[in-house]
């Protein structure tokens, strides 16, 4: 019964003598947003674009790239030791001043020195006014050779 009093539906007589009842109200229409499909087997996930995919694939394959050129050029980098620059130029003072009985008074040498055997470079040392240069080795134990001033 609807409101005013009426029937919502209309009796119909069918082939067999039946009465069926056809409703006199058109159903609603399907709802013209959202998921096509409700229910627990609907996909909440969109397939990423082309674009995005990209976008993300594109720099993560350089990297891959990049790390792999430097791994097969440069495969000492990542165990690379250098000799401590504070450390090295006490040890040159203290040589230049005990063994080699000069009165210096500063030492400066270069940064980042790596410790491969035979490896050597030269430090400069004040002594009374006067620069002087002296030949650093870096032995494989470590050590180092320090040589005479000239």
């Amino acid at each position: 019964m609807n409101p005013d009093g009426a029937s919502d539906s209309s009796a119909v007589v069918g082939a067999s003598g039946t009465v069926l009842l056809v409703p006199r109200w058109k159903p609603a229409p399907p709802p013209q947003w959202g998921p096509a499909t409700a229910g627990p087997t609907a996909s909440r996930w969109r397939r990423p674009s082309r674009k995005l995919v990209v976008a993300i694939a594109v720099p993560v394959v350089l990297l891959i790239a990049a790390g792999t050129v430097l791994a097969v050029t440069r495969p000492d980098l990542p165990q690379r030791k250098v000799l401590d620059t504070a450390v090295l130029q006490r040890q040159v003072l203290t040589v230049l001043r005990d063994d080699y009985q000069f009165d210096a008074d500063t030492v400066a040498c270069p940064v980042d020195q790596p410790v491969i055997d035979g490896h050597r470079f030269t430090c400069t040392a004040e002594v009374d006014g006067t620069t002087i240069t002296t030949w650093v080795t870096v032995r494989a134990s470590g050590q180092l050779d320090i040589a005479r001033p000239r």
